[in-house]
């Protein structure tokens, strides 16, 4: 892990907050990683990784966490900030986004379509 890598966490209410600063790459993902793992996923708890603050992000940092993130928890995973496009992982929501769209496969007629607004 580049030496400029920090998370911060805290808890409020059920719900997990994890805000990231530095640089995202291969170690960076394992320590999300065992931060999400530690907590107990049911459909009350949910996780927000905030991103705004990381500077860069490694291909293989996202490749670890695509990896490495169980499939299970990743509907209660919400990504937000500027990198959180380049961050997360398929099946992982965005901002105020439902799930990241390489988990669906687009016909462009859903109403409100995300994906037209992205092109």
């Amino acid at each position: 892990m580049e030496n400029n890598f920090t998370m911060e966490t805290y808890k409020q209410d059920k719900n997990l907050h994890i805000d990231m600063k530095g640089t995202f790459d291969g170690a960076s993902a394992f320590a999300l990683i065992q931060e999400i793992g530690n907590v107990m996923y049911d459909k009350d708890n949910s996780i927000y990784v905030e991103t705004k603050d990381i500077s860069t992000v490694y291909s293989f940092g996202r490749m670890i966490l695509a990896s490495n993130l169980p499939k299970v928890c990743r509907k209660c995973v919400y990504f937000s900030g500027a990198m959180a496009d380049q961050i997360a992982p398929e099946g992982c929501a965005i901002e105020d986004r439902l799930l990241k769209q390489d988990c669906h496969k687009c016909t462009g007629n859903c109403k409100n379509c995300q994906c037209k607004k992205n092109e």
